[in-house]
């Protein structure tokens, strides 16, 4: 189900969930709400009405924000590391498969001439899943043994709207590929931020006072995470 309200497009969706769930996403401020399946239209259209203010504030907050330019995989870009950028050097390959190595301040992607930007965004994004995974393995069990949980089970891809995501009742851990980019102190706020979901499945009180006692800083983290 779809509701505009004024010059703006809200998406609806029916969840087995106990209340409502209101999110503004970038690049573009996509509106989206989850609902109970009890909930009625009149109720929706009232709670937007609540929540109004703060649509067109987190509008605005997500459509200020500067878009990354589309990459193309050429020499000369830059690309991010756990939050360090390295110039992209493209080597021309004559045989065998795409690779990614590192040298000094370079990334360097060797490929064939006429691979395109797709498969080129392809072969960089599977190292960057081998340069994430040991990193997050790391971070996953030594917070495990930290906050006393059991072992989860986990995985990566690539993600549009979320850094992470936690399937409690399964113990299934979610997280964005993307997070290769950023630094590692927000790789760590977002892992204990999921396993914290382990114990509280949502982000009221009890989830906030839980997370400041496990990781005081996890608003500033937040808060980077926001801007990257």
């Amino acid at each position: 189900m779809v509701i505009r309200m004024e010059d703006i497009e809200i998406d609806v969706e029916r969840k087995m969930i106990r209340g409502m769930r209101l999110a503004v996403y970038p690049p573009d401020g996509r509106v989206r709400l989850s609902i109970p399946f009890w909930v009625s239209e009149q109720e929706v259209r009232d709670f937007l009405m609540l929540k109004w203010q703060w649509i067109c504030r987190s509008r605005e907050k997500v459509l200020s924000r500067p878009r990354n330019k589309a990459r193309e995989y050429l020499s000369g870009e830059q690309h991010l590391l756990f939050g360090i950028p390295y110039t992209l050097q493209v080597e021309p390959l004559s045989s065998g498969s795409p690779s990614v190595t590192m040298e000094g301040n370079r990334i360097i992607l060797r490929c064939r001439p006429q691979t395109t930007p797709a498969r080129c965004e392809a072969v960089l994004y599977e190292w960057y899943r081998a340069q994430l995974h040991p990193i997050l393995e790391q971070m996953i069990n030594e917070w495990l043994l930290r906050i006393g949980e059991a072992p989860v089970v986990w995985s990566t891809r690539r993600m549009k709207s979320e850094w992470g995501s936690c399937i409690a009742r399964k113990r299934k851990l979610l997280f964005n590929l993307e997070l290769a980019r950023v630094p590692r102190e927000c790789i760590e706020y977002v892992v204990v931020h999921e396993l914290t979901h382990l114990a509280v499945q949502n982000h009221g009180p009890a989830f906030k006072a839980l997370m400041t006692q496990r990781l005081p800083q996890w608003k500033a983290l937040r808060k980077q995470l926001r801007l990257i």
